[in-house]
């Protein structure tokens, strides 16, 4: 799979949104965090008005671009007390 790209400028706020259910006890983590990439936080879209317990959403990161340079973020899906993912995702980023 091709990794997702995001361009920003140095001092840019940027989001990764990704589908979860985190019902199932699974929930996506940022691995590795380059040093041009700062995370500011994670969390879950509000289920909407018709959505069930267990429905899927959307985990949703928010990161800063804090130095110009081209990088990788490694996100995998994994219960927090399991080592091994069971998904993971992988974001190219190029700051200027």
């Amino acid at each position: 799979m091709t990794p997702e790209t995001i361009n920003a400028a140095v001092g840019d706020e940027f989001e990764v949104r990704l589908n979860a259910t985190p019902s199932t006890g699974y929930v996506w983590e940022a691995q590795t965090l380059p040093e041009g990439v700062q995370l500011l936080g994670s969390d879950y879209e509000r289920p909407s008005a018709n959505s069930r317990p267990g429905d899927p959403t959307a985990q949703v990161f928010r990161f800063r671009a804090s130095r110009a340079g081209d990088y990788t973020i490694n996100i995998v899906l994994k219960r927090p007390w399991e080592s091994n993912a069971v998904q993971s995702r992988t974001v190219a980023v190029k700051i200027n």
